[in-house]
């Protein structure tokens, strides 16, 4: 768990094109100095984190060569696996909205044992474990919860901005490579911001998802919506 996370990128050295390549140069840029390996086709020149190959002359048409670059990369590797996301509309001028949350730390998987006492004691262990992440919800979010299986969870902040609610949530316990996660997040909001009519026709015009944290990848997003007894026509 003190390691730092290496990860590898994989892709073609040439342009991939049907015809014939006059010239060509390729530049990689990792953002770090700590490159552990990387193909090597020369010409090619390398500047702490820049990889600059070429120029290459006259490739021919669908020419593939592998290009491999082996380097550190502390970055949270955190994908959102699956997303329930129920939106019941009451007859009384509300809209609950509850997402049932699934989310992995998808980076270089953790190798050994795990000490929470070492992970408290020493801020730097862990470089690329996910503490916490920021969700924003709607600025007219009220009774907003978050919890698991075991009931609700503490470790968790809400700060009620101008134009947004931002929630600092910090899972039960850190995420490294290959760990899973799942909770609950629900909140209500007034229907006339969503709920646009015109005589007895209604219009639900909402979002298909709330930002759950920066750059989110969603494997999976299932969304049901629970209309007032009586709907008719729905299109």
């Amino acid at each position: 768990q003190q390691e730092d996370q290496l990860v590898k990128y994989t892709g073609n050295l040439y342009f991939y094109s049907p015809y014939v390549v006059t010239t060509q140069k390729t530049s990689v840029i990792v953002n770090t100095k700590s490159v552990e390996s990387f193909t090597k086709v020369k010409p090619f020149n390398q500047v702490d984190g820049t990889i600059v190959y070429g120029p290459y002359s006259n490739i021919g048409p669908l020419t593939e060569k592998e290009l491999i670059v082996h380097y550190r990369n502390n970055s949270p590797f955190l994908t959102v696996t699956r997303v329930e996301r129920l939106i019941e509309v009451s007859h009384w001028g509300n809209i609950a909205v509850e997402e049932k949350i699934e989310v992995e730390h998808s980076g270089a998987k953790l190798k050994g044992p795990f000490s929470r006492y070492d992970y408290q004691q020493d801020h730097h262990s862990g470089p690329a474990s996910v503490r916490s992440y920021k969700t924003i919800l709607p600025a007219s979010a009220s009774d907003v919860y978050y919890r698991d299986t075991n009931g609700n969870i503490s470790t968790s902040n809400m700060k009620v901005k101008k134009d947004l609610v931002e929630l600092d949530l910090r899972p039960r316990y850190p995420l490294f490579g290959g760990w899973r996660s799942h909770y609950t997040l629900g909140y209500n909001v007034p229907s006339y911001e969503y709920l646009y009519h015109s005589g007895d026709e209604f219009l639900l015009k909402m979002r298909a998802i709330d930002h759950i944290f920066d750059d989110m990848q969603v494997d999976e997003l299932v969304t049901k919506i629970i209309l007032p007894e009586g709907t008719s026509n729905i299109k």
